[in-house]
């Protein structure tokens, strides 16, 4: 999904007092890469899932350099205009997306590095070149949406139209090679994946737990984001949190999907828990997390990588999170989210396969 409270969120990190000193214990952090920047730009889902990808592979023993965010959002935008125009202008179509199509592409397409590909976006470094960024973001895809509307209107077909839309792109975000140079070797994108992130994209799972579907099997979860119709394992709430944990423990990362903007939670300079409604809350239970998600209190708004948990002085849990929106002060581009927040504001989170405990695989 597209992160629309950056700049906001951004901004509040100077309004608000550095919290470092805060004490934590009994920390599993897991093995990761270094802090990523979207820049402003509404492709949060695509760096947090590289950034998980990457970890992927360093837990696997494969060294690789940093891989391109904007290698999936290109391709998936071309997977986007394809569906939007096999449905008439039916489907949805917006900046946002999910670790699905990260993944969907990495199957079909590869990946490339970051130094290969980088979606114009090396020379965004200052505030004012970050917000035009936004700016130019918003213009290319009201610009992919009018043109796509247009080609339906005229019937035009669905080749020359997709041609169309890949020239805005390269427009806006630039040419993908079709070969580079990595390690001596001259290869692809799909050659690259295979010799350097030996990742089988069929093996990650996506986890979620909402009561208005039946748990312990695998259902399509109705979020705008998800125009794909992918699959979500549904589980209880108790066992969600016990995967999470279990996968954590047991040295994996998940990307993460979930709500940052109906909360008002992230304006603790790093240190998130629950604002406004259930805010005394003891623990959050099924009911109000699947509340909050039916009166879209809960909405998927933003993605982020997962990457340890910890517990504060008083032995509250936290989640540490991985974010893309640079450093955050003393917090390494890191943020810490209650376990209340956890229950609450996840939509859901992207494993792999092997670090879900045994019985919670589900009948399907």
């Amino acid at each position: 999904m597209r992160n629309i409270s950056v700049l906001s969120v951004l901004i509040s990190l100077f309004v608000f007092g550095c919290v470092n000193s805060k004490r934590f214990s009994n920390t599993t952090l897991v093995e990761s890469t270094k802090l990523k920047h979207q820049k402003y730009t509404g492709q949060c889902w695509s760096f947090a899932s590289t950034s998980l990808l990457e970890a992927e592979a360093m837990r696997l023993g494969h060294d690789v350099p940093e891989l391109s965010a904007f290698f999936f959002v290109y391709h998936t935008y071309m997977d986007n205009a394809k569906d939007y125009l096999e449905r008439g202008g039916g489907s949805h179509l917006n900046t946002g997306d999910l670790t699905f199509s990260v993944l969907d592409v990495f199957e079909r397409h590869g990946a490339v590095p970051e130094s290969v590909y980088n979606g114009e976006l090396s020379d965004v470094v200052t505030r004012r070149q970050m917000m035009n960024r936004w700016e130019d973001e918003d213009e290319m895809i009201a610009l992919i949406k009018v043109t796509l509307d247009s080609l339906i209107d005229a019937g035009a077909a669905i080749d020359p139209s997709l041609a169309r839309i890949e020239d805005i792109l390269i427009s806006y975000i630039g040419t993908i090679p079709e070969e580079f140079s990595h390690e001596g070797q001259t290869v692809t994108a799909q050659t690259f994946a295979e010799t350097f992130l030996p990742l089988d994209a069929d093996e990650y799972v996506e986890l979620t737990s909402y009561s208005h579907h039946p748990f312990h099997e695998k259902i399509v979860l109705e979020i705008p984001e998800n125009w794909r119709f992918k699959s979500y394992l549904n589980l209880p709430i108790e066992d969600f949190m016990g995967t999470i944990d279990h996968a954590l423990d047991n040295g994996f990362t998940l990307a993460w999907d979930g709500d940052i903007g109906n909360s008002g939670g992230f304006k603790d300079n790093g240190y998130v828990r629950v604002k406004g409604e259930y805010e005394d809350e003891g623990q959050i239970n099924q009911a109000q997390r699947q509340s909050a998600y039916e009166r879209k209190t809960t909405t998927d708004d933003h993605n982020m990588h997962l990457v340890g948990k910890t517990y504060d002085r008083d032995g509250q849990k936290f989640y540490i999170l991985k974010n893309t929106w640079g450093e955050n002060r003393s917090m390494e581009g890191k943020y810490y989210l209650s376990e209340n927040y956890f229950r609450l504001r996840t939509i859901s989170v992207t494993v792999h396969e092997d670090g879900i405990p045994g019985g919670a695989l589900g009948r399907n």
